[in-house]
């Protein structure tokens, strides 16, 4: 079987899913260590035995909806290759907009920034390559993400980012206000509509990723009362919210007074995904 035979065959095994074809090829170049182009340079190669199992066994997988990133272990993401795994949500697109809202509202020079709930460190780990002379705390109530997150910190060589073991901002929650910004992409799926979502984020994403209790802010809450203790006047809160849920959440942060500054922020589909703001000063 030659590659272009196979890569028709993996085609038409995932042809349910929107890119099969992106897919099919990402699948094959995985299994062979190859970059895309080469998959083109080799199209009339024979595919040898134990590879052609391997891109079976791989296409199988991906048609039973296992994510694509957890086959090859590995996301993109602000053009930075991660390590990914079931221990934590996979970055979505949207992600990038939050991040990119949150660092245009940033003081000049931050010292010290958090991202709450950092899951597979991969906010955080762009902020520390991003901002080298400010540390970087990344929190997270799991030891399975904070592994995770350690191995995207060793992969990137980021010595100026702290990995704790915590629920949110708990452990600061008696410290003075100190930290210049707070980002967060955390969970606010509603619980009763878990059951809806796509079969690679229901049955592959952590469950405590993904629930944010009956109107997904539970979570959403508690932060925003911690951020409000601990931002300096003028530091930079960001979170990244279901489209239905910002102009709540705004509400919320117009009501507690606590904020400058609060703005709506849509993602590349005109949808709004972000919440941001700034302490009051």
């Amino acid at each position: 079987m030659t590659f272009r035979e196979v890569s028709l065959w993996a085609v038409g095994e995932l042809e349910e899913l929107p890119s099969s074809r992106i897919e099919a090829e990402v699948i094959i170049c995985h299994v062979m260590g190859w970059k895309r182009h080469e998959l083109y340079l080799n199209h009339t190669e024979q595919v040898p035995a134990g590879k052609l199992a391997e891109i079976r066994r791989c296409v199988a997988a991906r048609s039973e909806r296992i994510p694509l990133q957890h086959l090859t272990g590995s996301v993109e993401f602000m053009d930075l290759c991660f390590h990914a795994s079931s221990s934590a949500l996979i970055p979505r697109p949207e992600t990038e907009v939050l991040l990119s809202a949150f660092t245009d509202i940033l003081p000049p020079s931050p010292n010290l920034l958090i991202d709450a709930g950092t899951g597979s460190g991969i906010l955080a780990i762009c902020l520390a390559l991003k901002y080298s002379s400010a540390m970087v705390l990344g929190t997270d109530i799991s030891f399975k993400a904070l592994s995770l997150a350690m191995e995207n910190q060793l992969l990137h060589e980021v010595s100026n980012l702290c990995l704790v073991q915590a629920e949110l901002l708990a452990p600061f929650s008696f410290t003075s206000p100190s930290f210049d910004g707070i980002v967060a992409n955390l969970p606010y799926v509603e619980s009763d509509i878990i059951q809806e979502l796509e079969p690679e984020v229901r049955d592959h994403d952590p469950l405590m990723a993904l629930d944010g209790g009956a109107d997904g802010l539970d979570i959403i809450r508690r932060i925003l009362v911690q951020a409000s203790r601990l931002l300096r006047p003028g530091g930079a809160l960001a979170l990244e919210l279901d489209p239905g849920q910002a102009t709540a959440v705004r509400d919320l942060m117009i009501l507690s007074g606590n904020w400058d500054g609060i703005e709506m922020i849509p993602d590349l589909s005109g949808r709004l995904r972000v919440v941001r703001a700034q302490g009051r000063r």
